[in-house]
């Protein structure tokens, strides 16, 4: 596997600022996930072109490209408003634990589209996923009686398709790591405004704008943490297969649960916490296993062509 410990900071960097964002998600009551969507995505577009001009970025390339970038800045979109879903209708700990089940919905994606072979720990995890999803999503066993059920089918749903299509995202921006971070975001970004607008009214068949006031900042500090975690992202995947970076990123769920007791006041349930133990073991027991595996490999060759080693050391 490739590793760079400096992606490794960014992807935990990314990671922190994303519980940060959903924090602020959850705080706007005056407008839907949408309208949040659509207005980050124009301010995140504001902050990086001033950034292409200075840099003078490439923006147009050729055509496989391009599509590959308009295929990423949807597949991203979907993404980031499903996510945006979890965090207006959960709480932001349960928000995050369905939508950081990212890698297993990855090890899916390789079995059917690429034939990846999936093995005895890949079966092991997926089993585990599936035990914490269920335990995080049923209302009637983890969450609040008085909840509203079908905002909770909206958080959950949300999340779960955020989970899906953020696993492809970051497949797609493996196969693009030679293009500038703040091009690809700004594609991502730019995307998101017809995007968020086609969507919203769709839904309610007029747009909305937000209150003045708190709400109003609240709005530019998410387009602003969007734009530099897009970017910390974007940047990891350059030298850093997109497993490692997507395991790196789950440590938004510890985050999450820190900001929902002290920030919030919002004390998990005792089954979310245990499927929240069962989507952690689920995420980090492929990497594990495949690690030990690959040193075990390595020791073997050692100690069948020993004198390969020596030589080396010569």
């Amino acid at each position: 596997m490739n590793f760079n410990i400096r992606d490794l900071i960014l992807a935990l960097l990314c990671a922190f600022l994303g519980s940060v964002k959903g924090l602020l998600v959850s705080k706007i009551k005056s407008l839907g996930p949408i309208e949040i969507f659509g207005l980050r995505s124009l301010g995140a577009t504001c902050l990086i072109i001033p950034i292409m001009v200075f840099w003078n970025y490439k923006l147009w390339y050729d055509y496989k490209i391009n599509l590959t970038l308009l295929a990423r800045s949807i597949v991203g979109n979907i993404a980031v408003c499903s996510y945006y879903f979890g965090f207006s209708y959960l709480p932001i700990a349960e928000a995050s634990l369905l939508f950081y089940s990212t890698p297993i919905f990855t090890i899916f994606i390789g079995c059917i589209f690429l034939k990846e072979k999936c093995g005895p720990s890949e079966t092991i995890s997926v089993i585990f996923s599936l035990l914490g999803i269920v335990l995080v999503s049923f209302p009637d066993f983890t969450f609040d009686t008085a909840r509203d059920n079908t905002n909770t089918i909206k958080g959950v749903a949300g999340s779960i398709i955020g989970a899906i299509a953020q696993a492809i995202a970051l497949a797609v921006i493996r196969k693009i790591t030679f293009i500038p971070p703040a091009v690809v975001s700004f594609w991502w970004a730019l995307m998101g405004i017809p995007f968020s607008v086609v969507l919203s009214s769709l839904q309610s068949g007029r747009l909305h704008s937000w209150q003045c006031g708190l709400e109003a900042w609240i709005i530019v500090m998410i387009a602003m943490l969007g734009f530099v975690s897009e970017l910390c992202l974007v940047a990891a995947l350059k030298s850093t297969d997109a497993v490692i970076v997507s395991i790196a990123l789950t440590s938004e769920i510890l985050w999450a649960f820190v900001l929902q007791i002290y920030v919030n006041n919002e004390w998990p349930n005792f089954l979310c916490i245990i499927g929240g133990m069962a989507i952690l073991i689920s995420i980090s027991l492929p990497p594990i296993l495949n690690c030990v595996s690959t040193k075990k490999c390595e020791f073997d060759v050692e100690n069948e062509y020993p004198e390969n080693t020596i030589k080396q050391e010569k």
